[in-house]
């Protein structure tokens, strides 16, 4: 009996899914449960299984069709087994924006898993989806191209970089589905969430000489100036629980658990791991936690379970110089922090003055669950636990 392989759902607001690329071709043997296909949703890249064992049959989708959720892209069948022609199951009711079209059962295009290697031990490019989409729009050859992502990996900066000066022309980029996706979200959280703003400065001089100490023990890995902040929001959350909470239609929803996102850029976009009961993990623990997610999102390998329930979000541009700035609130949330560089000021200390180590943190809240002094009093729980030190 056959068996239909469908495009499946990795979220529970996921309309339609990218095939990247099958792991077999048509009229190759297939076991259950070994990878068969890689697909791209909103968040990640992940690899789908095989359904059953037999034949890999009527294949109706290719590498970058963008197919509704539930259709069904092919069949597995037994061997010698004779079917009709693949039906495509229809999507359900409401989802999906364009059907890939129906195909003559042939085999699947191999270029995707046939590149010439830049490292990969099965011959194959290693490269992320905004790297490949990039290299289709400018013609570059990614087998030419060397790689600085995670394992060698090409992204989207190196395509930048080995293609020919752009003319000084204007152009159109296609909207990838994170970019729409963020679009989208962000463009609904400002227009219905009424946001406040809230600045303060905290020493972090002391977080520095912790982090000196950890390095010196032999701390592995030595917690960041992120983990610190991490780990600091996560303690004032469970001191605030107003704050850790979401506006719904039926009122006010305040989280039992502290599940913190950070937001981590990728080549196209931006994710959200979320670090679930993250006010209950030491510091240690919390450090690797967060490496390991950013790592996943960076690399696209983010499961729904990794991004999904967050209750606040931390978004740090420290790192790249940024002193401070103003952050969009991740709905359904009612915050997100902010956080700057932290850089040598001079500042008041006692009676006379002091060069310490500064930072700039600003809370954007949603002025329909919390109100400014909440909004306060959570900043100073946050600057009292990064000031312990």
């Amino acid at each position: 009996m056959a068996v239909n392989v469908i495009m499946p759902a990795m979220g529970a607001t996921q309309e339609t899914g990218r095939l990247v690329r099958w792991f077999k071709q048509e009229g190759d043997s297939v076991s259950k449960g070994e990878m068969l296909m890689e697909v791209e949703t909103d968040k990640s890249v992940v690899e789908v299984e095989a359904p059953a064992s037999g034949v890999l049959s009527h294949v109706t989708a290719a590498p970058d069709d963008e197919v509704p959720v539930g259709q069904t892209i092919a069949l597995i069948i037994e061997a010698g087994e004779r079917t009709a022609p693949a039906r495509t199951t229809p999507a359900p009711p409401g989802r999906g924006r364009r059907q890939a079209p129906a195909r003559k059962a042939t085999k699947p295009r191999a270029a995707a898993t046939t590149e010439a290697g830049n490292g990969s031990e099965t011959g194959r490019t290693l490269a992320s989806p905004a790297a490949k989409r990039l290299a289709k729009e400018k013609g570059v050859d990614l087998t030419g191209v060397t790689g600085t992502g995670p394992e060698g990996a090409v992204v989207a900066r190196d395509v930048h970089s080995a293609s020919p000066a752009a003319a000084e022309t204007d152009r159109s980029v296609p909207l990838t589905r994170m970019r729409r996706l963020i679009g989208e979200r962000m463009t609904s959280s400002k227009a219905t969430a009424p946001h406040f703003y809230l600045s303060m400065e905290v020493d972090m001089t002391g977080v520095e000489g912790q982090r000196e100490t950890l390095r010196q023990q032999g701390a592995k890995p030595v917690p960041s100036v992120n983990d610190f902040i991490l780990r600091a929001v996560a303690l004032a959350l469970a001191e605030s629980p107003a704050m850790n909470a979401s506006w719904t239609d039926k009122g006010i929803e305040h989280h039992g658990e502290v599940n913190l996102g950070m937001a981590v850029a990728v080549d196209d976009g931006l994710m959200v791991p979320v670090i679930r009961n993250a006010d209950k993990l030491p510091l240690e623990e919390l450090a690797l936690r967060s490496r390991e997610l950013a790592t996943q999102a960076q690399n696209r390998k983010l499961t729904p379970a990794n991004y999904q329930s967050g209750t606040f979000t931390v978004s740090n541009l420290g790192m790249l110089g940024v002193d401070s700035f103003t952050a969009i609130i991740n709905p359904p949330q009612c915050g997100i922090l902010a956080v700057g560089r932290v850089a040598p000021r001079v500042v008041p200390r006692g009676d006379d003055i002091a060069v310490r180590s500064m930072m700039t943190m600003t809370l954007s809240a949603d002025h329909r669950v919390v109100d400014g002094a909440i909004g306060a009093r959570f900043l100073q729980w946050v600057k009292q636990h990064l000031e312990v030190f």
